[in-house]
């Protein structure tokens, strides 16, 4: 199955002030996304899997790296990402073989990790 990406409001590529490459986008989670269905049926929320997937996915679109990791690292997920959420994602190319990204609703930390290739 070909991974379904949020309709993104925003998405761009920048260099922060450490020059690492950084994807950045904000999205609305709609109450319809594919990946909500049955996960929960009485309360929807976005598999972490799915969160994970999206970041692979981004990253392999825009950097060219490989959409299969070694390993996951520190991964943390903070709070349920509900349908209706207005959230920003950042991806951050640490080095050629790994990434860091959070999700975030506002100030609240959704989700956050490493992943190395």
């Amino acid at each position: 199955m070909k991974t379904q990406l949020p309709e993104f409001s925003s998405l761009s590529e920048r260099v922060n002030d450490a020059d690492n490459a950084e994807i950045v986008g904000s999205f609305r989670l709609s109450e319809d996304c594919i990946y909500l269905q049955g996960h929960f049926p009485s309360a929807p929320i976005l598999p972490g899997v799915t969160q994970l997937d999206w970041v692979v996915q981004l990253a392999s679109q825009h950097w060219s790296t490989p959409v299969s990791i070694q390993r996951v690292e520190v991964l943390k997920f903070n709070d349920m990402m509900l349908p209706g959420a207005d959230v920003d994602l950042v991806i951050q190319r640490k080095r050629q073989d790994c990434i860091t990204f959070n999700y975030k609703k506002g100030d609240t930390a959704l989700s956050s990790g490493r992943l190395v290739f």
